[in-house]
């Protein structure tokens, strides 16, 4: 008798965390409706699968699998790609460095280093005027730019394809 009463209080306790989800759950941009705890595993299922793939660069250019390494170099590469996007062309390490004040500035800079070095970005120089030095700017290769654009759509491709089977 206390083993079904147990069991039937996990089940409402499941129940319960089940509709907290649901009702927490932007559902605006899903063709259909959280309405079984099904779909909501399969959702979690489809996103987890995502998320998962997204940092498994298997296919794609060895640039990419080097970013993916680790959370840091993650990160500097969204930098480096929104700096990229917003500027449409070089940036500073410094403002790399301003952006993550998580990380080091030794870490960070031994990173774009480093990514100079194997020719996943590269030094773009102005030459100054007078007694100024040069400028040293940097910005991603064509080739980072576009495994980064395809790695992306191709994962989000995916996910969309499997959110639209779900009914």
């Amino acid at each position: 008798m206390i083993k079904k009463s147990t069991k039937i209080k996990r089940n409402e306790r499941s129940f319960k965390n089940y509709i907290k989800i649901k009702n927490s759950i932007d559902q605006k941009n899903l063709n259909f409706k959280i309405d079984s705890e099904e779909k909501l595993d399969l959702l979690i299922r489809s996103i987890n699968k995502f998320m998962v793939q997204r940092l498994e660069a298997v296919q794609s250019d060895e640039c990419l699998t080097y970013f993916l390494q680790n959370m840091k170099r993650y990160k500097i590469m969204t930098c480096i790609m929104e700096a990229y996007a917003i500027n449409s062309g070089a940036t500073y390490k410094e403002e790399i460095i301003k952006k993550l004040r998580i990380y080091s500035y030794k870490t960070i800079s031994s990173i774009i280093d480093d990514c100079i070095e194997r020719g996943y970005i590269k030094y773009v120089n102005y030459p100054s005027s007078g007694s100024q030095k040069k400028i040293k700017k940097f910005r991603p290769t064509s080739t980072l730019i576009t495994n980064y654009i395809n790695w992306t759509l191709q994962h989000v491709g995916n996910l969309n394809q499997t959110l639209r089977n779900i009914k």
